[in-house]
């Protein structure tokens, strides 16, 4: 019988120690051999923090934590993960979830075959209020897909996802230019996706997500992600700028679509959005709302940075 694969996880984690704890209680009492798993956490300098009480709650498994005495970002984080990784498949776990049954061994079986990515299933833990926004987060990604079609790269978040280490080494880890929220796992999801990488819906390998943003600063992480990640995510992979619906800005200037789009923009359409979602959380918003108010939040940060960067001949009017 063939030996399992050996696992590490990685838990990147920046003040949350009792959710932290949560996590590597969920996943000490995971089924899968104590010889063929590690857990790395990696704690991005946190003010309180108290190291002893870890690798007790791993319970059979061994922990390592590492500790950044300053704050780096969570890119860098998981990189410092993936060096001390012994493991030949890397998972990605953030540290507000707790992992269900079968979570280890679902993402070990996705990398039977070569040259996979697995993403897994993410959903909101019991005690989070549902209500329209965690109805429309636990739709995104691959929970948009039909059961038929293949997982793009585009669907590669850090929260619940699994690689090769060896893939990983061969493509670069993560960019660490991205030091604020975002961009990061679309970006090495796409160095992936040219490695000639299968991305695949895991979907018995399911984490709980325990904390969850209020709508306004959703909004506000949306503006923080195209004013910090978004320039360095389209000065490295400009021919990204389709998948962001951020092309039509360097098209041709007289578009009807670009008309459209520049209107989209304009604070006169948006708020009256914005206010209608707010009230309405707690009854019926479509999807299509709450994609509008993140594209415009990134997409008008984005722009309003490059004003401040760029000579006035390379920013789009």
């Amino acid at each position: 019988m063939d030996s399992p694969l050996s696992i590490s996880v990685i838990i990147p984690t920046y003040n949350e120690p009792e959710r932290l704890l949560a996590a590597v209680q969920s996943l000490a009492v995971q089924e899968y051999p104590a010889s063929s798993l590690e857990i790395i956490v990696v704690d991005d300098a946190s003010q309180l923090f108290n190291p002893d009480q870890y690798p007790r709650a791993a319970g059979p498994f061994p922990l390592r934590l590492i500790r950044h005495s300053t704050n780096q970002g969570r890119a860098r984080a998981r990189n410092t993960g993936i060096r001390a990784a012994c493991g030949q498949v890397v998972v990605f776990l953030d540290s507000d979830m707790t992992v269900e049954p079968g979570f280890l061994r679902a993402h070990a079986q996705v990398h039977q075959q070569a040259n996979t990515v697995a993403i897994g299933h993410i959903r909101f833990g019991p005690q989070v209020p549902a209500d329209c926004l965690t109805q429309y987060l636990d739709s995104r990604g691959v929970h948009r897909l039909r059961e038929t079609e293949a997982v793009p790269f585009k669907c590669f978040v850090t929260g619940n996802s699994s690689v090769r280490r060896d893939q990983l080494l061969r493509v670069g880890l993560f960019d660490e230019d991205f030091n604020t929220y975002g961009g990061e796992d679309l970006e090495l999801g796409y160095r992936l996706h040219l490695d000639g990488a299968t991305f695949r819906f895991a979907s018995l390998a399911r984490s709980l997500h325990h904390h969850l943003r209020p709508f306004r600063q959703h909004c506000q992480l949306m503006y923080t992600y195209g004013e910090r990640s978004l320039p360095v995510l389209l000065r490295k992979r400009p021919e990204l700028a389709p998948l962001l619906r951020l092309d039509v800005f360097y098209g041709p200037f007289f578009s009807l679509r670009r008309l459209f789009f520049r209107l989209a923009l304009l604070p006169f359409f948006y708020y009256p959005v914005y206010w209608a979602v707010a009230a309405s959380l707690r009854w019926y918003v479509p999807a299509l709302f709450f994609d509008y108010l993140w594209w415009y939040n990134r997409t008008r940060a984005y722009l309003r940075a490059l004003r401040h960067r760029l000579p006035p001949e390379s920013i789009p009017s």
